[in-house]
């Protein structure tokens, strides 16, 4: 076993990509990466990795493709493990193993509260219905990945549930990736006999709770309960409603952690787009310029920029718009999907 090997990025430079085959496990030694990934309700969300820092680890050892985006911003030097040598690696240092196993728990926690939100559920009626309903949320918004993984748990749970044939029948579709069928009736909940009540509780409760926090201790009114929220309402096109949340949020200056700071930050550009989704026009523009110039070095400015052009042209200034679709082509990376539709838009105002 040779051991890692030291890779050096240049700005803008890829490490991986969502849906890559994960083989590396990646420490960052100097510079600075972002991951770029979906949450459950659908928002685009990016995290930058510390120095210091493992990533690319669940993917890697799970052996399943990539969950995100690692983009480099500037330059960077990085560190690549294979798994059986990250493995040796972290075999004796405890430390690590446990810090990894936090930010593992402390995901999965944030998953569990917004599959509840989207739902729109308390405590589950039963725990078969609950994965079920689970399992057709995940479809229904086009994940199928995880669909058929929660329709799997269902079969296996469960091989004489009322559900079992629907389970079966999306659980094939969505392995294919197939749309989920309209014809289909809604899942309707119905008490089920001999069911073990505490089964799916009590995983969900093993995936979610580490020694000192569960979900029932989860402040409702922190940054990140209330931006996950404000998500799940933005998607549900709830716009007044999460307009209201982005605004507060995006005004918080109290102590927080960096997490929290990202989500203050993205408060505010989707603030803009609620304005922008409204056709509240002249508030969307004061809102992105402001977004730029709070946060010149923001994440989302990218984005930000693009709305900032989206917004412009509707108001009826296609010069302008031009101008900053310009920019937006100028922006690391320079063949994403933003800097294809700017093109179009540039050839499109030209033409």
């Amino acid at each position: 076993m040779s051991g890692p090997i030291v890779r050096n990025y240049k700005g803008g430079s890829i490490v991986y990509f969502e849906k890559d085959k994960a083989e590396d496990i990646f420490v960052l030694q100097k510079g600075r990466v972002v991951l770029t990934f979906t949450n459950i309700n659908g928002v685009e969300l990016k995290e930058d990795v510390k120095i210091g820092e493992f990533f690319g680890v669940k993917s890697a050892i799970g052996r399943y493709p990539r969950e995100e985006t690692a983009q480099v911003i500037g330059t960077a030097t990085v560190l690549v493990f294979k798994v059986p040598e990250f493995e040796k690696f972290v075999g004796d240092k405890t430390h690590l193993i446990i810090k990894m196993l936090k930010v593992f728990s402390s995901q999965l926690r944030q998953v569990h509260r917004q599959v509840r939100e989207i739902l729109g559920q308390g405590e589950a009626k039963n725990p078969a219905f609950e994965l079920m309903n689970v399992a057709e949320v995940f479809y229904k918004n086009g994940n199928c990945e995880h669909a058929a993984y929660a329709f799997n748990q269902y079969i296996n749970h469960y091989p004489d549930g009322m559900y079992i044939d629907r389970a079966k029948q999306l659980q094939d579709l969505a392995s294919k990736k197939t749309p989920f069928p309209l014809t289909i009736p809604e899942l309707v909940y119905k008490p089920e006999p001999g069911a073990n009540a505490g089964k799916l509780q009590e995983m969900l409760k093993t995936m979610a709770v580490t020694k000192d926090q569960s979900p029932s201790t989860v402040d409702p009114n922190s940054i990140q309960s209330l931006f996950d929220k404000a998500s799940t309402l933005f998607n549900a096109l709830k716009y007044e409603e999460a307009g209201q949340i982005y605004k507060t949020l995006s005004a918080r200056t109290d102590s927080m952690t960096q997490e929290e700071e990202q989500m203050v930050e993205n408060s505010l550009f989707f603030y803009g787009k609620v304005q922008y989704k409204t056709k509240d026009l002249t508030n969307a523009i004061g809102t992105f310029s402001n977004f730029i110039k709070k946060y010149p070095k923001g994440q989302l400015q990218k984005e930000n920029l693009y709305h900032l052009a989206l917004a412009t042209e509707a108001n009826g200034d296609k010069d302008k718009a031009i101008q900053f679709y310009q920019k937006v082509v100028s922006i690391p990376p320079l063949d994403d999907s933003l800097s294809e539709d700017a093109k179009k838009k540039i050839k499109g105002g030209k033409s």
